[in-house]
């Protein structure tokens, strides 16, 4: 009896050191090229499958645990030569917290044995890339306007979306550094002519018009006298098939838009879902946007080297 007795006392007491030891989290960092990595390492999978992370609009990453942990680091540990202002254990909270002020996105996997959750935490363009960026000018041709409302099911027009898809990506554009313009800022009428007049005088870096279409497909156009149009539209490509299921047709046509323009120019016609899906429309903007500024300006860069 009283040997069961210890053994029960002694398997109470044991208790709470497994649970420690099941909130230890060991954690691991290196720097690499393009991005800080950071591996957080735990015997169960419920804990790095609870985890939950933030990027803060200081930089900082904020990783919230489902229970109180303690950190065990493996390795080099990033330091302040690695423009790593800290790593902060806030127990109380739950919480942990890498500072730095360079970083722009964070990409997170979760892998099983051992379970683990990584962390890709990429910078902000270099300060080159950058130069690069400023140096872009894009201007943005929303089709149709005024009394041409263009595609149309019901009360959605094909003008409306076009003109709401252009602003957004100019937005986001200037946000970035790059100048952005457009050839109509409003619902009016303007003609083909009045269209190239704005692009011959402004010259931009690429003259993007932006139409839908009546099928389920994505269309980009460029004019037959294009030199090398593979470099300007598989960005555009390789970013719409990422993020969509729909087919991607390319074709070289004798457009007025096309073949008058003095800038590189594309056009692109977007499926009819976009009449009626913002979620989807927004999706859309965001291809043209990370195309035109992780591709294009990496072209304009190596033309500039060459």
């Amino acid at each position: 009896m009283v040997k069961k007795f210890l053994i029960i006392i002694f398997l109470i007491l044991l208790t709470p050191v497994y649970a420690q030891d099941n909130r230890k989290i060991f954690l691991k960092s290196g720097k690499h090229k393009d991005f800080y990595r950071f591996v957080f390492i735990c015997e169960k999978s419920e804990i790095t499958n609870s985890i939950n992370i933030n990027l803060l609009n200081d930089g900082k990453i904020k990783i919230f645990f489902p229970d109180i942990f303690e950190i065990e680091y493996k390795g080099r540990i990033l330091e302040e030569e690695d423009n790593i202002r800290g790593i902060k254990t806030l127990k109380k909270d739950k919480v942990l917290i890498i500072e730095t002020s360079d970083i722009e996105e964070i990409k997170v996997a979760r892998y099983d044995s051992p379970s683990r959750l990584v962390i890709d935490a990429y910078f902000k363009e270099s300060v080159e890339r950058q130069k690069v960026l400023k140096s872009l000018s894009i201007l943005i041709d929303p089709g149709h306007g005024g009394k041409d409302t263009g595609f149309q099911i019901k009360e959605n027009r094909e003008k409306d979306i076009a003109i709401y898809i252009a602003k957004t990506v100019a937005s986001r554009l200037t946000q970035k550094g790059i100048k952005a313009s457009l050839t109509r800022a409003s619902d009016e009428d303007l003609t083909l002519s009045r269209r190239m007049k704005i692009e011959n005088s402004l010259k931009p870096s690429l003259f993007l018009s932006i139409h839908l279409c009546s099928s389920d497909n994505f269309y980009i156009y460029t004019s037959p006298g294009i030199k090398n149009p593979d470099i300007m539209i598989n960005p555009f490509i390789r970013k719409l098939k990422e993020k969509f299921s729909e087919p991607v047709y390319t074709e070289k046509l004798p457009l007025f838009l096309l073949e008058k323009s003095v800038s590189p120019a594309l056009m692109i016609e977007i499926p009819k879902r976009a009449l009626s899906d913002k979620n989807y429309t927004n999706r859309v903007i965001d291809a043209l946007v990370q195309a035109i500024i992780e591709k294009f300006a990496l072209v304009e860069e190596k033309e500039k080297n060459e």
